[in-house]
């Protein structure tokens, strides 16, 4: 079976995305809404770490309807994640997780466990 299309569809990104920006607070909202109280809204590399090949990452997360923010040592965005998520599954203050994830101190006993 074979379907040819005589139109085109031309979206451009700047269309793509004023269609699914929202204001963040109507995001959040909606997200409490359809019953999700955990997500994270932004993360972005802010500067590089004093620990070889790790950067400095800045997360703006959702947790228990209360908007977060916390900065994470990793070397890249998916250990970012990894380092972030057993911290809020555990219901840890966001001042602890802080702490915790943007000091090197910390971060450098888990390079030295991950090298063993």
């Amino acid at each position: 079976m074979e379907f040819k299309f005589k139109f085109k569809l031309k979206i451009t990104m700047s269309q793509l995305k004023k269609k699914y920006q929202k204001e963040q607070s109507e995001l959040l909202r909606e997200l409490a809404s359809n019953g999700r109280n955990t997500a994270v809204l932004e993360i972005k590399v802010i500067d590089t770490s004093k620990i070889k090949g790790h950067l400095i990452y800045q997360c703006v997360y959702l947790h228990a309807n209360k908007l977060q923010e916390t900065h994470i040592i990793a070397r890249d965005i998916t250990e970012a994640m990894d380092r972030l998520e057993p911290y809020i599954q555990s219901g840890t203050a966001g001042v602890a997780i802080n702490y915790i994830l943007s000091n090197e101190r910390f971060n450098d006993v888990i390079v030295k466990k991950e090298t063993q």
